[in-house]
């Protein structure tokens, strides 16, 4: 265990995940196998037990680790990234990813969470840019093969959009009922992006722990006559998803 000497007073919890980084950094730790007992561990180490319950608590958070039910906690396959490319277009299915994975052998799929009318003032953000609208929020999951990699909220106009959970509950994603019901083709009018911590709820929609490193995503859907239409916003697992802005000329 590292000495507890003043170079620095860095917690306890922090040596022993430097201690446990360094083992999953050096191979001495492989992906898929499984962790040492936490009272293994304390023993070893010369700490608390609640020490290195802390320690594995971050590395958890930080997908170097993954608890499993019942089993333990093992390591996590080695990050990949997913490069998920913006581009100013007209989008058919959710931001133009279908395509994107559909090219590597992979298949997006888009699963209906929850749909309800917000009242005025609750959503402050997506009412600055659909003023005057009756608001309905949808929830979705975006999973890749079956494992889910974003968590949408998405709010639109309820009254253009009128009986849209009908067409959703059958797994329709909303970019095709968009365009295939309603007959409105969205392009997208901006994007921002910050670092964040899943909450409780997004953690249990993206199968991972609460408080987990993920990307936010926001922006604003025009149709076709540049009216805004649709305000998005969207937590990405940050270990599967990489966004690229491309600034070379399209032809």
């Amino acid at each position: 265990m590292p000495s507890k000497t003043p170079t620095g007073r860095v917690p306890l919890y922090r040596q022993v995940q430097d201690v446990l980084l360094q083992r999953l950094d050096g191979g001495t730790l492989q992906p898929g196998d499984r962790l040492p007992p936490e009272t293994d561990l304390a023993a070893e180490l010369r700490v608390n037990r609640l020490t290195v319950r802390q320690a594995i608590g971050e590395l958890t958070r930080a997908g170097r680790l993954v608890a499993k039910q019942g089993s333990g906690t093992f390591v996590a396959p080695p990050p990949r990234h997913f490069p998920i490319e913006l581009a100013a277009r007209f989008i058919n299915d959710a931001d133009g990813l279908s395509e994107a994975f559909r090219s590597v052998g992979r298949t997006l799929t888009e699963s209906l969470v929850s749909s309800e009318i917000v009242l005025g003032g609750n959503a402050p953000q997506a009412e600055e840019y659909l003023p005057g609208c009756r608001l309905r929020r949808v929830d979705t999951v975006l999973a890749v093969d079956g494992e889910p990699w974003f968590a949408n909220s998405v709010w639109m106009d309820d009254r253009r959009f009128a009986d849209i959970d009908r067409h959703l509950r059958d797994g329709s994603p909303l970019y095709t009922v968009w365009r295939d019901v309603y007959g409105v083709r969205l392009k997208a009018a901006w994007r921002s992006f910050a670092a964040g911590a899943a909450s409780p709820q997004v953690a249990a929609l993206l199968g991972v722990p609460p408080g987990a490193a993920v990307l936010l995503r926001d922006g604003l859907n025009l149709d076709e006559d540049d009216a805004p239409t649709v305000y998005i916003h969207r937590a990405c697992r940050s270990d599967r998803v990489r966004f690229v802005a491309n600034y070379a000329a399209q032809d």
